[in-house]
């Protein structure tokens, strides 16, 4: 079975989360969100992280659901979603920061090109919010989204860099939203197959850059109400050849599993 709630709507869901307006043409926001917010006592987040690791599949998270006790812990909320088509992550990254499908967006295939659409990031600059994008070199999300005015890009080598520099942009507390791009896990499997010794690792490592990430971010906002966020692009399936791809209508690759977590400041 397919989920059901749709990655268009990612983004008003946030927009609302913050208060602010989300892009014109983005789905309808969902209200899971919302209610828990407010039974944790938040009526908008001043700070928000947002955690993008590439190709976490909700059906490992149903396969391996005690590897992902730290991302639970920081949570509250999870939601499945549905990715669109194809299954690819410049094509689902385009959608879940704009709120539309892919025809509208302009990416319908394994391109990476700057998005001209409007996006959370163009919103979040309109509504004055201290932004920082830190993301791997040459991956979609330091493309799609470049040279939006407003925006602090930390663009660097690896999955390692990238979460040493979230780290250190969260407890410095200059950006209200702090959004973090990794991508071993989808490199690996490529190379392998998706639940390959290495590949397990790299979840693993995704996993623990959020737990290390949240802690960062439960103890310098600790006196602001705050949003922590897990949200992965697609999933991932393995093909005649043995190796792990994507970009298919299985559900191993459009079903994923989005987590929130939410706490009030001191």
């Amino acid at each position: 079975m397919k989920n059901s709630i749709s990655l268009t709507q990612f983004a008003s869901t946030l927009a609302a989360s913050m208060g602010i307006s989300a892009p014109k043409a983005a789905g309808e926001a969902f209200p899971l969100l919302g209610e828990t917010l407010r039974q944790q006592g938040v009526s908008t987040a001043k700070r928000v992280l947002i955690y993008n690791p590439d190709a976490v599949g909700m059906w490992l998270f149903q396969k391996y659901t005690p590897w992902f006790a730290p991302v639970l812990r920081h949570t509250q909320l999870g939601v499945p979603l549905q990715t669109v088509m194809p299954s690819v992550t410049p094509v689902c990254f385009g959608t879940m920061y704009t709120g539309v499908e892919p025809a509208v967006h302009g990416i319908q295939k394994y391109e990476k090109h700057l998005l001209t659409q409007e996006s959370l990031f163009d919103c979040l600059a309109a509504a004055g919010k201290k932004t920082a994008l830190v993301a791997v070199a040459d991956s979609s999300m330091a493309i799609l989204f470049q040279e939006r005015k407003g925006i602090d890009y930390y663009i660097l080598p690896y999955d390692g860099e990238v979460t040493a520099k979230a780290e250190e942009l969260i407890r410095q507390g200059e950006y209200e939203v702090v959004v973090v791009y990794n991508q071993e896990y989808d490199d690996v499997m490529h190379r392998t197959f998706p639940e390959s010794e290495e590949s397990l690792q790299a979840l693993k490592n995704h996993i623990a850059s959020f737990d290390r990430l949240c802690a960062a971010a439960e103890k310098s906002w600790e006196t602001e109400d705050s949003l922590v966020v897990w949200a992965t692009d697609h999933g991932i399936h393995t093909n005649e050849n043995g190796h792990g791809t994507h970009g298919s209508d299985l559900e191993e690759d459009l079903n994923i599993m989005h987590f929130f977590g939410a706490w009030k400041g001191l």
